[in-house]
């Protein structure tokens, strides 16, 4: 017990290193951070919001709301989110295995999943995949608690789920499966007690009445939320994100460690069928369907079943190999590899979101609050300004943003500023001129 608690804790602590490297650089926010912290910071103290649509859950601009008023103005404070929702998840990642197959099992699955380079990034950031991943493996763990005879633990899974769907509306999907296939497999044992059963079932959804409320208000559907998000997403064609999932398999989900140990869970599964290893891969495997089906391709999107695909993996190591050495070899290596990847990936984000920091910056020590930018980098810059920010053309504005470097996005910008307009500042990095802030003589339409 002593000899596992140790290895945890060094799991624990390679992953606080590399995510708190990442924080303490102080990357830019990001487009969908920008637009919790925002939104945060309106709720809190009022101001202007953009780019909250009603794709966006309200329970991470909640916890933001209550940072701000904490005092939260830098980056930092808000990424700390991220970071415990991390750890929570690492952790859970190991009790889950844990209760299925074991201690080496545990260390092992915790090992592989905090060695996957997008969840660390992710984890150093203030958004919502994260956290719910954490939810949802707590969800998971308590259904395999229940399964042979459920108890009033039961029922802790309802407010743990709803909080999933108030954190990221899609978390319905593997609420939805994780259920599925325990009743498929265990109805016996969760449906022993009808009334417990019927308990958990109606406290789920009377947590998510305020959800159907304002889904019927915006959409006029109880489910309308969950299905605007998914239209929202972008897709090209039909099927586009699963296709981008069997693109990336499986080392661009999950990193050169976790990859191997994901793909030796599912051949150990199909060979094996144990109730295990089905409960753990079909749930993970659906889950990556459903979501390729109905959204865009993002490997954030399925941070809950690649954590459960390494809880397979390890539980297939654990068995081959039967020595808890082996989830030391597994950490040191996940150090190395994602300590790596996660640095040259903190170094490429910052060179690639500075811009809209230093322009939102040069506007804010010239702007006199109300007011409007005119920008194509339109969320980052209502939070790192102060302002309102909107498209080009989209109305009167009394700041313009010329971004000299952005790929795509420079197509929608005008080839050159209006009449009248006066250049402020210009923004260089490393030399490097990326765009110029102009006061605009008079608000243009």
């Amino acid at each position: 017990m002593r000899g596992e608690r140790a290895l945890l804790i060094l799991i624990v602590c390679a992953f606080v290193a590399s995510v708190s490297f990442s924080i303490a650089q102080r990357i830019p926010f990001e487009n969908d951070e920008s637009v919790y912290a925002t939104q945060a910071r309106a709720w809190a103290a009022g101001g202007p919001i953009t780019g909250v649509g009603l794709q966006r859950a309200p329970l991470l601009p909640a916890i933001g709301t209550i940072l701000y008023k904490a005092g939260a103005r830098a980056e930092w404070p808000f990424r700390l989110v991220g970071l415990l929702s991390g750890v929570a998840a690492v952790l859970l990642t190991w009790g889950l295995a844990r209760a299925v197959a074991g201690p080496t099992a545990g260390l092992t699955a915790a090992a592989l999943f905090a060695s996957v380079p997008n969840v660390q990034q992710r984890s150093a950031q203030f958004m919502t995949d994260v956290p719910a991943t954490a939810l949802m493996l707590a969800f998971a763990l308590i259904v395999w608690r229940n399964r042979e005879r459920a108890g009033p633990s039961l029922l802790v899974a309802a407010p743990i789920a709803a909080a999933a769907v108030y954190l990221r509306y899609a978390s319905i999907l593997p609420i939805v499966v994780v259920a599925a296939v325990a009743l498929g497999l265990w109805h016996r044992g969760l449906l022993r007690d009808r009334r417990l059963a019927a308990g958990t079932l109606g406290l789920f959804g009377a947590l998510l009445i305020p959800h159907i409320v304002r889904a019927i208000d915006a959409t006029g559907r109880p489910w309308g939320l969950v299905t605007f998000t998914a239209g929202y997403a972008g897709r090209r064609y039909f099927g586009q994100g699963l296709v981008q999932y069997l693109a990336w398999w499986p080392y661009t989900l999950a990193g050169p460690i976790a990859a191997i140990g994901m793909t030796a869970g599912i051949f150990a599964a199909a060979r094996r069928r144990s109730q295990a290893a089905i409960f753990l891969v079909v749930c993970a495997l659906l889950d990556i369907v459903l979501i390729g089906l109905t959204d865009h391709g993002e490997p954030r999107f399925v941070f809950f079943p690649v954590a459960l695909l390494c809880i397979g993996g390890a539980i297939a190591i654990s068995e081959a190999v039967g020595a808890r050495r082996v989830a030391a070899v597994i950490v040191a290596g996940a150090v190395v590899a994602a300590g790596i990847t996660t640095a040259l990936h903190t170094s490429s984000a910052r060179t690639h979101r500075i811009a809209p920091v230093l322009a939102g910056r040069i506007v804010r020590a010239h702007a006199h609050l109300p007011c409007t930018v005119h920008s194509v980098e339109i969320v980052e810059t209502t939070w790192y300004s102060g302002c309102s920010t909107t498209y080009f053309g989209a109305g009167p504005a009394d700041f313009a943003v010329f971004f000299s470097t952005g790929g795509v996005r420079l197509a929608i910008q005008p080839a050159s500023p209006p009449p009248g307009a006066v250049p402020i500042g210009v923004v260089r990095d490393n030399g490097r001129r990326l765009a110029t802030v102009y006061v605009l003589a008079r608000p243009v339409q």
